[in-house]
């Protein structure tokens, strides 16, 4: 089987311990879910996707006229992918879709 509209890309995390230690992941995402790419000084590339999804969690609820914890409440929030791609990955991003940087 072969997976043409996944674009596949390294992400690197960073340690926040004193010993600095960064991973490398192999990820991917669909090309045809792209709706925007913002091109940064660095030449690292944002990527955008009209994956738009809500997420819930618990917040405190605040008595405005006392400012004391009445409890918790539910709050919902909207999120959307951001992707960001190192230089290398982001040339590949643009040539993939016959795009000059």
């Amino acid at each position: 089987m072969t997976i043409t509209n996944q674009f596949f890309y390294t992400r690197e995390t960073q340690s926040t311990t004193e010993v600095p230690d960064s991973k490398e992941y192999r990820d991917s995402f669909n090309v045809n879910k792209v709706i925007r790419s913002i091109t940064n000084e660095d030449g690292s590339v944002l990527v955008l996707l009209d994956d738009l999804h809500e997420r819930s969690h618990d917040v405190p609820d605040i008595d405005l006229k006392t400012n004391k914890m009445k409890g918790t409440k539910r709050q919902r929030d909207i999120f959307q992918s951001e992707i960001t791609l190192n230089e290398k990955d982001g040339e590949r991003f643009f040539k993939l879709l016959n795009i000059e940087k």
